[in-house]
């Protein structure tokens, strides 16, 4: 029990309470242009005082880009290394520069069927987590990747701070 609480007192503060605006969406099914690929290696981390806070919303295998904005940490930092399927990837021409890697909360790594050939939890989730991003005078290019999906989404550098100006999602379950 003491080990659950430790593990919710490090996520809760990464997982932010849902809302129900949402702004662009990302979905599974769009042409977002090439896949994937290799991969190059992470970059050495940049320090900044200044980072970004990406708000973004997975819902029902869409993901949607909530807000950004823009909080200062005293003094520099680095953004945490981690493992996750998906990532925020900062480019300089074809020359990467940051990698913030992240999943969403409660989605877990699989997609389609589940383990035991059910269906995927990740079908029905809607789940939300805000992501720290180095706010850097590098890079001329933000992207965002689904490694599970092998597809990457074009987001604006640097980011526009504050709502998201697209209209919200539209249910799927709506006519």
């Amino acid at each position: 029990m003491r080990r659950l609480a430790l593990l919710f007192a490090f996520v809760a503060p990464l997982a932010l309470p849902l809302l129900s605006a949402a702004g662009p969406s990302f979905a599974a099914g769009s042409d977002a242009g090439p896949g994937i690929g290799k991969a190059p290696p992470d970059p050495a981390p940049l320090r900044e005082r200044i980072q970004y806070v990406f708000d973004l919303r997975y819902v029902r295998g869409d993901v949607f880009l909530v807000s950004v904005r823009e909080t200062d940490m005293g003094s520099p930092m680095t953004t945490p290394r981690a493992f996750g399927r998906f990532a925020l990837e900062l480019y300089d021409g074809p020359a990467l520069v940051e990698r913030v890697r992240f999943d969403f909360p409660l989605l877990g790594a699989g997609v389609g069927t589940g383990p035991d050939g059910g269906t995927d939890f990740g079908a029905k989730l809607t789940t939300r987590i805000g992501v720290f991003f180095p706010k850097t005078n590098k890079g001329t290019r933000l992207e965002l990747v689904d490694r599970a999906r092998e597809k990457r989404f074009p987001l604006a550098w640097p980011p526009v701070v504050g709502e998201a100006t697209s209209p919200p999602a539209r249910d799927a379950g709506a006519d």
